[in-house]
């Protein structure tokens, strides 16, 4: 998400801008092909040469992520737990399973998408598109990051994105700062950190992680139409666009009332209410993972690298 608004980065915002208001269609964008076969010559001619750029269309998928939750504010009068109170708590669950499942999404796009070319392993090795650390070369990894991603001919700001392992690594480092014989600091602080419990460790694994090149990798959004159009009917159904707290994301709201028998709602406290007010609300937002194209990826490096630190036992 935060390189969603770099200004260098893919997501431009006349593509974010076309992706809010995609629904219904299928959503592409273009793209031009990396040119491999070009080559400098070494002397000059009066003829020169076509060097025509392929272009393609990329489509861009989008996953649906809705949930809701209803109040009956009748059934808070002589509560011990105020309406207020229980909403937030309603809301917030939903709040924090929404991003939890955002970043399961965003850590298998890296794994989807990670390179599977290595111009220089350095002292490392790799098995299955990942670059395998031993554990005796754990405190070298994040400074040979920067050679490993150079190697691969990136030299943007480097986004480290990582699981305990590796934010246990970074507090071990931490401990040999400036004033120290070794300052182990300069290994990562050029980079900006990101820790999540979504990446899981093999067996035979201290910490999992992965280097991301800046302006590489994004989040598209998109909406219902009436949402769009903050539609409101005459029987109370209203449809609107809000930005979700905690997570910074925008997402499209419904509510409406509805009136029913709610007495069984908390047994002998709500006994009474067989004709009550019931407030609707609803939230639903599309979500595409966008990360750059990669034309050829068996002979490309891509912008993502992924390693992980074996365990002491295994190395």
């Amino acid at each position: 998400m935060s390189e969603t608004n770099n200004p260098s980065g893919i997501i431009t915002p006349e593509l974010a801008d076309k992706a809010k208001a995609s629904i219904g269609n299928t959503f592409q964008t273009p793209v031009i092909d990396y040119d491999g076969g070009i080559s400098i010559g070494s002397t000059r001619s009066v003829t020169i040469s076509d060097s025509e750029n392929t272009s393609n269309m990329v489509t861009i998928g989008f996953s649906t992520y809705a949930w809701g939750f209803t109040i009956v504010p009748a059934a808070y009068m002589n509560n011990e737990i105020s309406m207020q109170r229980d909403f937030e708590a309603k809301f917030n669950k939903y709040l924090y399973k929404f991003a939890s499942t955002l970043d399961l999404a965003c850590a298998a796009g890296l794994a989807a998408n990670k390179t599977k070319v290595f111009n220089d392993k350095l002292i490392y090795w790799t098995l299955a598109n990942t670059l395998v650390v031993g554990w005796n070369k754990r405190n070298n990894i994040l400074s040979d990051l920067n050679p490993l991603m150079s190697a691969n001919d990136f030299f943007g700001q480097m986004h480290i994105v990582g699981n305990s392992g590796i934010e246990s690594l970074v507090k071990e480092l931490s401990k040999e700062g400036l004033y120290n014989d070794k300052n182990q600091q300069l290994s990562y602080s050029d980079k900006v950190l990101h820790f999540t419990n979504s990446i899981t460790n093999n067996a035979d694994t201290f910490g999992t992680g992965y280097a991301v090149n800046e302006g590489s990798v994004g989040l598209l959004t998109r909406f219902e139409r009436e949402a769009l159009l903050n539609t409101t009917t005459k029987d109370g159904h209203e449809w609107g666009i809000e930005n979700l707290p905690m997570i910074n994301m925008p997402c499209g709201t419904y509510f409406y009332e509805s009136v029913g028998d709610f007495n069984a709602i908390a047994g002998a406290a709500t006994a009474d209410l067989t004709r009550a007010k019931k407030e609707h609300y609803g939230f639903s937002v599309d979500v595409a993972y966008v990360v750059a194209r990669n034309s050829s990826p068996s002979s490309l490096a891509a912008p993502i690298l992924r390693f992980r630190i074996e365990k002491e036992a295994t190395s």
